[in-house]
């Protein structure tokens, strides 16, 4: 058994191999348009053609009962989990309302039955979410590799892999106890992405979230996009949406994990859009100084230690020309909002249970001042699709 809140090691060498083996550049391999070989698309795609169905209809039913079951532990049984927390915490002298330290609150639930067995059901369908996707990915694993072989030298945009990479610590944590993590599992781009439909309580998803996050990103004030880069790419979906909002513009995307990387370059491929992928870190991306007219990341904060989330910021600043603009997607800080006693046992829940490894860290700084501290000019009306649940901030380079 995997001690999920350990790093990934043995699987991350595995994954190197893999991939070192896979990013050669041979003729053979290369492909020049869109109309990719090795394409598996076992049975099809959902409406809108953009995701493709699951490779078994097992699998997709399978799927289908994780997310009703997660959306009944948020939901309905997660409201009575909550109002009883609130309740417990209330009848120990303590306002609910004031976000009580985590001890205190830990100390008012005890070991209340329906709180804990909420906190379960949580644990148990993201454990029953990863298990069919990796289970049923890698029942074709081949298959899968020779796809993603395949794309690797398709256009019209570009991958950049670097196997010899040093990926830092706070990336080979297994997040979201996804096995393998984001760096450990070559199939772990296909894994990732249907694991985060579930997740959303979409499963057909069709990047829906995204898109209309493209939507309301902002342009700096002199209307100029001319490039645009998103750190911690992930599987890239940002930069396809954007890409498809503004078709001039040169969009990047960077990211450490190569199997992310190599998924995204994939569906990029598939939907002829001109996005180039690179294997490179939020710390020192290796672009020119003024290089980029807007830089975002899509919670990729909560997910790096302070003192990365520092060293990225300030990379950021370099790399954003005078009146560019960056744009962070997290949740919100505690120094923005603070959470009920609810709503801090359920962060407490996600950083232990679910291996969000340094959301406490996140949460309990001030990210505006972090921000400040880079050299960004910190701006509070920053577009955003929930006021509630993201953050609305923005960074500008002084002139």
């Amino acid at each position: 058994m995997i001690d999920r809140r350990t790093l990934v090691g043995g699987s991350a060498a595995i994954t190197g191999a893999v991939t070192a083996g896979l990013n050669s550049r041979d003729a053979d391999a290369a492909v020049t348009t869109t109309s990719l070989p090795k394409n598996v698309d076992l049975r099809g795609r959902y409406t809108e053609g953009r995701l493709e169905r699951l490779p078994e209809l097992d699998m997709e039913s399978r799927l289908e009962f994780v997310q009703g079951f997660r959306k009944w532990s948020l939901r309905e049984f997660g409201m009575k989990s909550s109002n009883r927390i609130n309740q417990l915490v209330k009848e120990a002298g303590q306002d609910a309302k004031l976000s009580p330290p985590i001890d205190d609150v830990l100390a008012a639930v005890g070991d209340d039955l329906s709180v804990w067995t909420n906190a379960r059901c949580k644990t148990t369908a993201q454990q029953l979410m990863w298990k069919n996707l990796v289970d049923g990915f890698h029942a074709n694993e081949k298959g899968y590799l020779e796809e993603l072989k395949a794309a690797e030298n398709s256009g019209p945009g570009t991958l950049e892999l670097n196997p010899a990479l040093a990926v830092p610590e706070y990336a080979r944590h297994e997040i979201h106890i996804q096995p393998g993590g984001y760096i450990g599992d070559p199939l772990g781009g296909y894994v990732y992405h249907y694991g985060v439909n579930v997740f959303t309580l979409n499963l057909q998803s069709e990047d829906a979230f995204h898109r209309e996050l493209a939507a309301i990103i902002p342009v700096p004030e002199d209307g100029k996009l001319k490039r645009y880069l998103d750190i911690g790419t992930g599987v890239a979906q940002l930069p396809m949406a954007i890409k498809e909002r503004f078709p001039e513009t040169e969009v990047w995307g960077i990211d450490a994990g190569a199997p992310m990387l190599r998924y995204g370059h994939m569906r990029a491929a598939e939907s002829s859009l001109d996005i180039h992928l690179a294997q490179r870190l939020a710390e020192n991306t290796g672009f020119d100084d003024n290089s980029f007219d807007v830089v975002t990341a899509y919670i990729l904060f909560h997910e790096v230690p302070t003192e990365n989330a520092r060293k990225i910021l300030a990379e950021v600043r370099r790399i954003l020309r005078p009146g560019g603009i960056f744009l962070p997607v997290d949740f919100k800080t505690f120094s923005q909002a603070r959470p009920s006693a609810s709503g801090r046992f359920n962060q407490w829940w996600d950083h232990v249970h679910n291996n969000e490894v340094w959301t406490e860290e996140y949460r309990s700084s001030d990210f505006i001042q972090l921000m400040t501290d880079a050299g960004l000019k910190v701006r509070e009306d920053a577009p955003t699709l929930s006021a509630a649940f993201w953050n609305s901030i923005m960074g500008i380079k002084p002139v």
